[in-house]
């Protein structure tokens, strides 16, 4: 355990306890590449051409993403087919949005009034009928070229994720990590699927997981792990420095020691010890009819505190759904009991969470500065498993939406066709949907950079989605 004691109590810190603090920043305390490089993606050769880029880049200063572990069905929420037989349109009625020529599934009132400012690609597809491998295509524009198997099993040869390629390239100025997954990962027993950190890009890219639960009444600073994807003995022995830096920042700043760490080193301390980040993760003190709003659940807390962890700085939050989360404990993964379970369980907390978040960017003006993702690793079958209710995995059509960042709302992007079972216009790919994020962030796409072995690659192959901006 690291002690730091001051006068009074020792007469000072010695260099192996100094060390270990500077250090803390090169083992992933730290926002590594937000202290030493700006908002904006890596500068152009000189001399070369302007590039132009099409409507809406660089609009967003940050993204959140909403992720519906899962997969989500597109019959029953943002694609209904009334006009399909009973055992494709499902049990629910529709109901009108905010757009008149729109509707959706009768349980999302609330994204029905955010439509006007929502735009919906409904026609989203890939290859892979797997979760792991689809959410890898997801999160990195790319095909995962293992077995199914591998694809729940992280490696450094991986592609990374494109909060990690966005900490690398534009982190923006903090002082909060700029790329942050609440509350957890998605992972399965034994394993920990591909695509959710840095891969090959190393560790000092991966994502911070919050951990805990903001659910809970106390949900605060304490709860925040120091360093991402580290054991619980070590996050414990980060939590105690957090305290002690607090008795001791006057001291710290007057030791010559202290003033010797680099000034990425200091920005690692500066993290844990920032006030702002502090009000963004103590969700205790929040007044509780707004965290009603949210929904007391995980998902709801979890989204709330994503909102926070951008104003504090995070460039890129992905908010993730867990399966612990609803009494059937399989998230959005509804083989069975579909209908009761996203009435019950799933769509509620979800729809209220995905108002609560854009109403309140709406209030705080940060909206139009703020890219809002609704995504899944896939969508759910056409027809319906009559013997158990439920809809399998079905990644040849399925939805996504995007609202802020100047998005034009009440726009629909492709279509499905008439079961929802296939695009039928404008089928869009994941390397598509990467390639947008990156696009509002600012980031060229299809520029190259360099893993920690200093090789090549390119960040998407995919187009951004021509979506039209205000």
């Amino acid at each position: 355990m690291l002690n730091l004691f001051g006068p009074g109590i020792r007469s000072g810190i010695d260099r192996r306890e100094m060390i270990q603090i500077g250090g803390l920043a090169m083992s992933g305390l730290s926002l590594p590449a937000l202290l030493s490089q700006s908002v904006s993606a890596a500068p152009a050769q000189k001399n070369a051409p302007p590039k132009t880029h099409g409507p809406g880049f660089g609009r967003a200063k940050n993204c959140i993403i909403l992720y519906l572990s899962g997969a989500n069905p597109q019959h029953d929420m943002y694609d209904p087919k009334p006009d399909t037989p009973a055992e494709i349109r499902g049990e629910f009625g529709t109901i009108a949005t905010s757009v008149p020529t729109i509707r959706f599934g009768e349980h999302c009132p609330g994204a029905a009034k955010l439509m006007d400012r929502t735009a919906l690609v409904r026609s989203m597809y890939h290859d892979h009928n797997d979760h792991a491998r689809g959410s890898f295509q997801m999160f990195t524009g790319t095909e995962f070229a293992g077995s199914v198997p591998d694809a729940n099993n992280m490696s450094r040869q991986d592609m990374p994720h494109l909060g990690s390629c966005v900490a690398k390239l534009a982190p923006g100025n903090g002082p909060m990590f700029p790329f942050v997954i609440v509350p957890h990962r998605m992972d399965v027993a034994g394993g920990r699927r591909v695509g959710q950190f840095a891969g090959m890009l190393g560790g000092k890219y991966d994502p911070m997981l919050t951990a805990g639960n903001p659910n809970d009444d106390d949900f605060r600073l304490d709860h925040l792990p120091l360093r991402p994807l580290e054991t619980p003995d070590a996050i414990r022995r980060r939590l105690s420095l957090v305290g002690q830096l607090n008795r001791q920042t006057e001291f710290l700043n007057e030791s010559t020691l202290a003033q010797s760490i680099s000034q990425a080193q200091s920005k690692a301390v500066d993290v844990i010890s920032s006030q702002k980040v502090r009000d963004a993760v103590d969700l205790s003190s929040v007044d509780p009819v707004e965290r009603e709003r949210y929904g007391r659940n995980l998902f709801g807390q979890s989204v709330m505190l994503g909102r926070r962890l951008l104003e504090a700085g995070s460039r890129l939050v992905q908010c993730n759904w867990q399966r612990t989360q609803g009494k059937n404990g399989f998230a959005w993964d509804t083989h069975w009991n579909n209908f009761s379970a996203l009435k019950e369980d799933l769509i509620p907390p979800q729809d209220r969470a995905l108002y609560a978040l854009v109403t309140d960017l709406e209030k705080t003006g940060q909206l139009d500065e703020t890219l809002v993702v609704v995504a899944a690793e896939f969508g759910r079958s056409p027809k319906i498993t009559l013997k158990n209710g439920g809809r399998e995995h079905w990644p040849d059509v399925y939805t996504v939406s995007f609202l802020g960042a100047g998005i034009k709302g009440g726009q629909i992007y492709g279509a499905s066709d008439k079961q929802g079972a296939y695009p039928a216009d404008k089928p869009t790919t994941p390397a598509d949907f990467v390639a947008t994020i990156y696009h509002f962030l600012g980031i060229d796409p299809h520029q190259e950079t360099h893993d920690q072995q200093n090789r090549p690659f390119t960040l998407s192959k995919g187009k951004p989605i021509p979506l039209e901006v205000s």
